[in-house]
């Protein structure tokens, strides 16, 4: 009923449905003040034939009369996203938006603030695309700056005892839209999203050098590494793991490493299993 709305609404965003049930069980609120869960702008991307593939199966899943157990964990994990142009951010916050008036109305005070971002982000587009291509976290900066409002808000539409006691200031963004414009826009992100934005620069960066023709391979301990299988002509064979000798300590996380920065950035070079998929990064390790 929901995806037909939006198609009468010209919304191309396909919920998960984990977000679906958040919906239905009023689930609106992050479970941690860092973290984006329930209902939040970082999982409302908007929907591409790229993952078509991936929507089907879900779809199936939820439809069939019994989910096995197997299944449960992969209908419960919304993936947090991020867009990598302009547009993708225009169109995720109008994928929020529609959620939001659907649940409050049009002119309620969190639509008419969302509404109010989709404006600058078209009036100042120019402006959005050159911070992004100078600062990779600009997007994010900005997804976690609405949807950190929207929650204050919310929470403080559940605590207050009447509706004149409602902290609406927190919607009043002017000045930080302002400070966009002076070019001083600055907000903290989370660890959670700004691993996740790093992981997406390193595979973008992995993208660029394979199309030169440089292979793609990461920097430091991992540089020129290859993995049986891979370009067996021009390699050296000292490069080959015959064995999983946990006495290895140069294949340990090293003194202030981080697990996603080292691994996920390094994902595409693992080994696949048969039908092209990556293995999961705790079993390969």
């Amino acid at each position: 009923m929901l995806i037909h709305r939006f198609h009468n609404d010209k919304i191309a965003f396909n919920p998960n449905s984990t977000f679906i049930t958040n919906m239905w069980n009023s689930d609106f609120f992050w479970l941690l003040p860092d973290s984006p869960s329930g209902i939040s702008i970082f999982y409302c991307l908007e929907t591409k034939s790229a993952n078509a593939y991936k929507m089907e199966k879900e779809r199936n899943l939820a439809l069939v009369n019994k989910v096995n157990a197997s299944d449960l964990e992969k209908l419960s994990k919304p993936k947090l996203s991020l867009p990598s142009t302009l547009m993708d951010l225009v169109w995720t916050t109008q994928n929020f938006h529609a959620i939001v008036s659907l649940c409050f109305g049009p002119e309620s005070h969190s639509a008419e603030f969302l509404q109010a971002w989709i404006n600058q982000m078209y009036d100042i587009r120019l402006r959005y695309t050159s911070f992004q291509a100078s600062d990779p976290y600009f997007f994010a900066k900005v997804m976690f700056t609405i949807d950190n409002a929207i929650q204050m808000h919310w929470h403080s539409c559940s605590s207050t005892p009447n509706r004149a006691s409602v902290n609406d200031n927190v919607l009043r963004m002017s000045e930080i839209q302002g400070s966009i414009l002076s070019m001083s826009f600055n907000q903290l992100l989370p660890k959670t999203i700004s691993d996740k934005v790093f992981v997406q620069i390193t595979l973008l960066k992995d993208d660029k050098d394979k199309d030169q023709g440089n292979g793609g391979h990461g920097q430091g301990k991992f540089k020129g590494k290859r993995f049986p299988g891979t370009n067996k002509d021009n390699q050296d064979k000292s490069d080959l793991v015959y064995n999983n000798d946990k006495s290895h300590q140069n294949w340990h996380l090293q003194e202030n490493e981080n697990f996603g920065r080292v691994f996920y950035g390094h994902q595409k070079e693992a080994p696949k299993i048969s039908d092209g998929k990556l293995i999961c990064m705790k079993f390969f390790l």
